[in-house]
């Protein structure tokens, strides 16, 4: 088994209903999204992907989707409304709070299976950094 991963980094405000602390409040994070893919045998190239592939997939979804807009949950529409009429950006709805794990498992079970359908690697590992020393993994 040889895997390799890439980084993708990007930023999103987000907050977390029901939280007992700073979090309840809207706030934003320079995320670190690493995205690992393995594979029994290597491509004639001797790669299992090419990391520009995973890099411009990804990264393509991260940059519509995650960066620089709101990551909330969908009970929190209104707070979404009010943004979205104020500042005309698309807020990206979660069935959960989004929370670093709930993104995370959110990008390995429904995203992630959807860009990368026809592959000779599987993703399986995903790591999400919310701050330098605080991560949530999947695998």
């Amino acid at each position: 088994m040889v895997e390799c991963t890439r980084r993708i980094e990007f930023d999103a405000g987000h907050r977390v209903i029901g939280h007992k602390h700073k979090c309840k409040h809207l706030h934003g994070h320079r995320y670190v999204l690493e995205i690992t893919a393995s594979s029994e045998e290597l491509d004639d190239l001797g790669m299992v992907v090419d990391f520009g592939e995973l890099k411009s997939v990804m990264k393509e979804w991260i940059d519509l989707n995650f960066d620089h807009n709101v990551i909330l949950h969908a009970d929190d529409e209104n707070l979404g409304s009010f943004i979205a009429n104020y500042t005309g950006q698309n807020i990206y709805y979660l069935k959960a709070n989004p929370t670093a794990e709930n993104i995370a498992l959110h990008l390995k079970i429904d995203i992630i299976p959807k860009l990368f359908i026809k592959s000779s690697f599987q993703i399986i590992k995903i790591k999400l950094f919310e701050t330098p020393n605080a991560f949530v993994e999947v695998m």
